[in-house]
């Protein structure tokens, strides 16, 4: 009989057994996919009951958890249960996170898979992640590198990758949906710590983000303001779908530095929105950011081509460069 203890860290009892349907929702994988380790690999339960279904020990989990965080790292599915396995894993340590060690590190080289540090193995390791719908592990792994790496670095050579996988993958299958929206709630909110985190700004005048009244991408926004909060700079962000006279209301209640204003299409760009704000005093720098501008030339309005350019155009309106 299936004991219906839930899942501790300290609880260590040997008899508890655990059906697969349990274990996924504990571990957070398709009980299909811990079919597949046990048949492939040999990783899965090792108790049975009296009708001969296969049952998991906490051992058997704790087991499972570690080779699951060494595939979000990067490792490949067959190495990472040959890690697992050799490991000694004790029931109370279901919680315990595994470290690569140089061994493991020269299995992987052995396998020739690129090092755990390269942007294309970062790229992998929080897809696995985001289409396991691990919310923890991909805020884990973002939060590690804009912590490391900084903002710029993470966002370029990472979150816009896997950002492009998946709407690949949705595009090619129309499937992933509820990964892409995984995947962008996480980086949302890892960049969202940085961006609030400007306590004693060197810009007395925020600058103010935004995106036109018919667009809906908000991500950039939270990349720059991050960037820009690693510099000190203060922002506001206004969200997306602000109208034309909202952003000019928002412009006079602030008086910012600057105001970027992004449009991720040709047809949520609306040039008409710079008039009113090139009449603001003090006159804020203009930024029109974004794929949906390059089709615009505005005079007196600047159109950066990559978050480098956006930080520094920013960066220079508020006298930091």
């Amino acid at each position: 009989m299936v004991k219906s203890q839930a899942l501790h860290p300290e609880l260590a009892d040997a008899t508890v057994m655990l059906t697969v349907a349990a274990v996924a929702r504990r571990l957070g994988v398709a009980p299909a996919t811990l079919r597949t380790w046990d048949r492939r690999y040999g990783i899965g339960p090792s108790e049975h009951d009296s009708g001969q279904n296969r049952l998991y020990t906490l051992t058997d989990v704790a087991r499972l958890d570690y080779m699951r965080n060494l595939v979000v790292q990067g490792l490949s599915p067959n190495k990472a249960a040959q890690i697992a396995k050799d490991q000694n894993v004790q029931p109370a340590s279901l919680q315990q996170k595994p470290v690569l060690t140089e061994d493991s590190r020269s299995a992987q080289q052995t396998e020739k898979i690129v090092d755990l540090d390269s942007p294309r193995n970062t790229v992998r390791g929080l897809l696995r992640a985001a289409n396991m719908l691990d919310s923890a592990a991909c805020n884990r792994i973002i939060g590690n590198l804009l912590d490391t790496k900084g903002v710029l670095w993470t966002w370029d050579n990472v979150l816009i990758e896997a950002l492009k996988a998946v709407g690949e993958k949705w595009a090619l299958t129309g499937q992933g949906i509820e990964v892409e929206h995984l995947l962008a709630d996480s980086i949302e909110s890892q960049l969202r710590i940085i961006s609030t985190s400007v306590f004693d700004p060197i810009n007395a005048r925020p600058v103010i983000l935004a995106c036109t009244a018919h667009e809906l991408h908000t991500l950039p926004m939270f990349a720059i303001a991050a960037g820009l909060a690693e510099h000190k700079i203060s922002s506001r962000i206004l969200g997306a779908r602000l109208p034309a006279d909202s952003l000019l209301a928002a412009a006079k209640k602030i008086g910012p530095s600057a105001v970027l204003v992004w449009s991720q299409t040709r047809g949520t760009a609306e040039p008409d929105i710079w008039q009113a704000l090139l009449q603001q005093r003090p006159a804020p720098a203009l930024v029109a950011a974004g794929p949906g501008w390059l089709d615009h030339e505005i005079s007196d309005v600047v159109s950066p081509q990559s978050l480098n350019e956006t930080l520094m155009i920013l960066a220079t309106s508020v006298g930091r460069i």
